[in-house]
């Protein structure tokens, strides 16, 4: 490993989803995945099957007066208040009647039962269909999808991760290839679904199929935070300026009682959200690293092996929560902690951080201020940090390739999609942030908002609301928001095999998953030798990585 790497300084202080990038990485089953967002695909993949057809032919959202429109490609267009009219943009309900069910995602606790759930039983009239989900949470979700998959029931839509029990899913014919459906001007028949990005389609494209509609993310999700209030009482008066000062200020909010005798740690999470900051500050490659004409993963350059080591020393010093292997699944868990005050540091979609609404920005309220958004170091404190750049998808919102073979059927399905993707602005937006005027919020006299006394949209709504309806960032503070991660999204690099499939990382993504955690997360706590990261390579490249490296090599030379 490169010298220039060094922790702690002499003299320190106090004793902390591209989804090739996701797999690649070692997050496929961790919080960090789910927070990263996923890569794209559909450029010559290898083992494709048929000739890819034109994309959906792109039209931009409208844009509504105050609109804060960011010169950086990939941050979401932001409002600092809500628009005063709103337009609709379905003349009719999209449903026949019937019921459609979706396996959905979740980060929180489920929504509330039907019976009492006041938005969902209007969400289901103004569908005009009986919505039925089963709520599966990010932790559970890859056992859960393998059940339901074994069971040979798929509902109606499935919200798809790019696992590799989901790509294998794809790849057996579980889910409706829409790319001859949505191809070109045929989109234009769900004028909602146009406004989806080019390169949000590709990255639902696999093998020369377009499997669903992409889970909308901006192309840089991440923001991190840290208890500003709680660094100046110990004596960090600014934002850490290397990565040794990120350490001995984590392992302070851990040994240092900040909140005199409520326990605190500095981070809660390994792997997610302290893999995101290690990554970042000493500028691991996405994924990939291609110069010269060679292919090097991430898991083979010396920022890897001192990005662990850095983890490994904050881990020996006491940096972390000594549950931190198990809360990297457990993500109800560790969110709970920054809302009981009890993080130093945490990294979430950044919007969660910004709207009053949300867990987290309700916590930035309460502490005003004190919850201070900040761009991590570089290590050496001269170098910048880098974060990953994806497409901007999350995941795929997939249809049952049997349900698909009615084309009534697939039709009304899309024209559900196109409704839940109403536009910023839109009724149909706005029913699905903020519910009927009157239940939940009624528009003040500015039109902004004002909640109901009593009620409580976030328990109603759940997961029914995720990954549909497109990215919004509509909030008082909404300029932060955009001039926070447009400067994270300069400082952010695209894998370069972007755009292209492995099969064999698809076949073993799990595989080498598991082989991650099996060395990796036991070095950084300290069960295995740091010297087992060549170990861990040796079997890495063994067991899928080095024909995986040839699969992109090959594609790469006919680019």
């Amino acid at each position: 490993m490169s010298s220039e790497f060094k922790f702690p300084r002499a003299g320190g202080g106090v004793p902390m989803m591209s989804r090739r990038a996701a797999l690649g990485l070692g997050l496929g089953a961790v919080a960090g995945a789910a927070l990263t967002g996923c890569g794209s695909g559909g450029a010559a993949p290898s083992g494709t099957k048929k000739a890819a057809v034109p994309p959906p032919t792109y039209v931009a959202p409208p844009v509504y007066p105050g609109a804060i429109v960011p010169d950086v490609p990939g941050v979401p267009t932001a409002y600092p208040s809500m628009p005063k009219k709103l337009t609709k943009t379905v003349a009719e309900a999209p449903g026949r009647g019937g019921t459609v069910r979706h396996f959905h995602l979740t980060w929180g606790p489920p929504a509330t039962p039907l019976a009492d759930n006041r938005w969902w039983q209007g969400l289901n009239e103004r569908l005009g269909i009986d919505f039925k989900v089963t709520e599966v949470s990010a932790g559970n979700y890859d056992a859960k999808f393998a059940t339901m998959l074994a069971g040979g029931d798929l509902p109606e839509v499935v919200q798809l991760t790019f696992s590799a029990g989901c790509l294998k899913a794809i790849k057996q014919g579980a889910f409706a290839d829409l790319s001859e459906t949505l191809s070109g001007d045929k989109v234009l028949e769900y004028p909602n679904l146009a406004n989806v990005r080019t390169e949000q389609w590709q990255a639902c494209t696999i093998n020369g199929g377009l499997w669903g509609i992409p889970i909308d993310v901006p192309v840089e999700l991440l923001e991190f935070r840290y208890r500003k209030d709680w660094a100046e009482k110990l004596g960090f008066a600014k934002p850490p300026a290397d990565a040794d000062e990120t350490a001995e200020l984590l392992v302070a909010m851990t040994k240092g009682n900040p909140e005199g005798s409520k326990k605190t740690w500095g981070l809660t999470a390994f792997p997610g959200m302290a893999l995101d900051l290690a990554y970042a500050m000493f500028g691991v490659p996405n994924n990939w690293k291609y110069e010269g004409g060679k292919l090097t993963h991430a898991f083979e350059t010396p920022q890897f092996e001192a990005a662990i080591d850095w983890l490994v020393k904050l881990w020996k010093n006491g940096g972390m929560h000594p549950d931190a292997l198990a809360l990297g699944s457990q993500t109800d868990r560790y969110r709970a902690f920054v809302v009981q005050g009890q993080v130093g540091m945490a990294v979430d979609s950044a919007a969660n951080f910004y709207r009053p609404n949300s867990q987290y920005g309700k916590v930035v309220a309460e502490l005003d201020g004190a919850f201070a958004a900040f761009v991590p170091p570089g290590h050496d404190g001269s170098s910048k940090a880098v974060f990953r750049k994806t497409a901007g998808v999350y995941g795929i919102n997939a249809i049952s390739a049997k349900v698909a073979q009615d084309k009534d059927r697939l039709a009304e399905i899309l024209r559900l999609f196109n409704w839940r993707r109403g536009p910023v602005g839109s009724e149909e937006w706005y029913y699905q942030g903020w519910g009927a005027d009157g239940e939940y919020f009624t528009r003040g006299a500015d039109g902004e908002p004002v909640a109901v006394e009593g009620t409580n949209l976030d328990a109603d709504k759940g997961a029914i609301a995720y990954g549909l309806t497109p990215q919004s960032w509509i909030f008082p503070n909404a300029k932060d928001c955009v001039d926070m991660n447009s400067q994270m999204v300069r400082q952010s690099v695209a894998s370069p095999v972007e755009g292209l499939q492995s099969d064999t990382q698809d076949a073993r993504g799990a595989q080498l998953d598991q082989l991650f955690a099996t060395y990796i997360n036991q070095i950084v706590v300290g069960s295995r030798p740091l010297t087992d990261i060549e170990k861990y390579r040796q079997a890495w490249r063994s067991q899928g990585g080095d024909q995986i490296r040839r699969d992109f090599q090959e594609q790469l030379k006919r680019r």
